[in-house]
């Protein structure tokens, strides 16, 4: 496997001002100098509660290294051959956020001090690095070699024992910080990017309404074009916090009938379809048993499916059909519109996938919320294209488990 360009960067350019390997039978090191490492190895979430014996066992392990500040110490994706402890100063834990399909950020998920311990993925056979360090400050760091280290704790199952548990509790804290950075965010993408968003489209509306005088047509379709685009980034800020939401299980089970979902879904999309002159039909099966749902989930998902399928329809119609299959309910959108490319019908969940028309289509996250809801409610969903029944179009298609089991 490539290396990623930061390691490569890594290994040409980080300053490592010096490293000296310390060695117990060797070392000219002062006894100090020994005392004060083994304070750090002490403290260290990693180590701590070790005996005075098992510390001393540490030792010959150990190698210091300082890094400048701003260097970047190790990156994620890159191959971990070391766990290290903080004997000076900061380093900030980043991970990449995948914004897009093209455009990746690093967030900070935590900040690391005196006696914390990184780089634990050495002790894993998979030792793949999960997030990348960058020294905020100046840093004075103490280095196991991974593989000494495994194979010490191997010989040693106790000492290995309470390594392990430590180790449970620092993945934990990690875990713990990474969340509260991505609560953090959605908070600042709901208050501080939405409600200015929120005003602005209000402002529009005004002008659009002549409530400060008469627009000239020019003037009125570039407000227009500016509303839709503001209505769009609002729409895409609900779509994130939604799939947040949706992937932290933040959904409230009850028994609903679907049949009457989907008939209210349709009046409230019919209005759409009218204004194309397109037909909107129902098919349901007789006495269709209740399901245990998220009814506002499950309205969401049939919604996308209708919005996305009169959207791509410019005539013929849009049909939803209901019917119980071997204990499972299950739910066709069929329209004869433009349908799905073969190549876009592997990615078509894919979030921030549009496929063809990706202006028409915006960020293409409306099927990817569609396909966490209906997972979330242990169901399938795929998509055809062209329908096999007439040959053209595409069918939207998902099942969703009866009283007990899952959708297969």
């Amino acid at each position: 496997m490539p290396e990623p360009p930061c390691v490569k960067q890594y290994r040409t350019q980080v300053a490592i001002i010096s490293r000296d390997v310390y060695n117990v039978a060797q070392s000219m090191r002062t006894a100090a100098d020994l005392d004060s490492i083994k304070g750090i190895l002490r403290s260290s979430e990693l180590f701590r509660g070790l005996t005075e014996e098992e510390i001393d066992r540490l030792l010959p392990l150990c190698q210091e290294e300082v890094f400048e500040a701003g260097t970047e110490i190790f990156c994620e994706g890159g191959e971990c051959q070391y766990v290290r402890m903080l004997r000076s100063g900061r380093v900030a834990l980043e991970t990449e956020l995948a914004l897009s399909r093209s455009s990746v950020e690093r967030a900070t998920v935590d900040v690391l001090s005196q006696g914390s311990s990184f780089c634990w993925s050495a002790l894993m056979e998979t030792n793949i690095l999960t997030a990348s360090g960058r020294c905020m400050e100046d840093a004075d760091v103490i280095a196991i070699d991974g593989a000494r280290l495994r194979a010490l704790l191997g010989a040693n199952p106790l000492m290995g024992y309470k390594v392990a548990q430590n180790l449970v509790k620092v993945v934990g804290s990690r875990m713990e910080h990474t969340k509260l950075t991505a609560e953090r965010m959605l908070s600042v993408i709901f208050h501080d990017l939405k409600a200015p968003l929120a005003a602005a489209e209000s402002y529009n509306r005004l002008l659009l309404d002549g409530f400060v005088g008469e627009l000239s047509e020019e003037q009125r379709n570039i407000l227009q074009r500016s509303s839709k685009r503001l209505s769009d980034l609002l729409g895409l800020i609900g779509n994130m916090i939604d799939i947040s939401r949706i992937d932290w299980g933040d959904l409230r089970m009850e028994e609903v009938s679907l049949p009457e979902i989907v008939r209210d879904c349709v009046d409230t999309m019919r209005p759409l379809a009218d204004e194309k002159g397109l037909q909107l039909d129902v098919e349901e099966a007789p006495e269709l048993p209740a399901v245990r749902v998220n009814g506002g989930r499950m309205k969401q998902v049939i919604t996308n499916l209708l919005s996305n399928a009169i959207k791509f329809t410019e005539s013929g119609g849009v049909t939803v059909s209901l019917k119980e299959d071997k204990g499972r309910l299950r739910v066709d959108v069929s329209d004869t519109g433009i349908g799905v490319p073969a190549e876009s019908l592997p990615k078509i969940f894919d979030g921030f996938y549009a496929g063809l028309n990706a202006e028409k289509r915006g960020a293409g996250l409306g099927l990817s919320i569609t396909k966490r809801i209906v997972d979330s409610h242990g169901g399938r969903i795929w998509a055809t294209s062209p329908c096999s029944d007439t040959g053209k179009g595409s069918r939207f298609t998902f099942v969703l488990p009866g009283s007990s089991g899952k959708a297969e």
